[in-house]
């Protein structure tokens, strides 16, 4: 038996999604996108699109946190929008070189 381990990383990734709820479920799809860690929602429209975003370490760590939404039985659709990647140990070593 293998035990499953989360790979740390020094990447951080944040995506963007839209989210086309059932108009009857809308509180509680929202809701449920809330009760994802890294998630923070942005704006929803009068026709109840939700667009919101996603922080993780990794492709994998994203992937997870979506498809858990995805799922959600009022949830019609979700289109992801935007996916970026920083390499924070790159920044990190930038900016100590420039305070040394």
């Amino acid at each position: 038996m293998t035990k499953k381990t989360e790979e740390i990383t020094s990447e951080y990734h944040v995506a963007s999604f839209v989210a086309y709820p059932i108009a009857e479920q809308l509180d509680e799809v929202k809701e449920a996108i809330l009760n994802v860690e890294g998630t923070e929602i942005h704006a929803t429209s009068e026709e109840g699109k939700i667009v919101f975003t996603i922080e993780g370490n990794s492709y994998r760590d994203i992937g997870s946190k979506m498809d858990v939404i995805r799922v959600h039985k009022g949830m019609i659709n979700l289109s992801p929008v935007y996916h970026q990647i920083l390499d924070e140990s790159i920044e990190n070593e930038q900016i100590y070189k420039e305070i040394k």
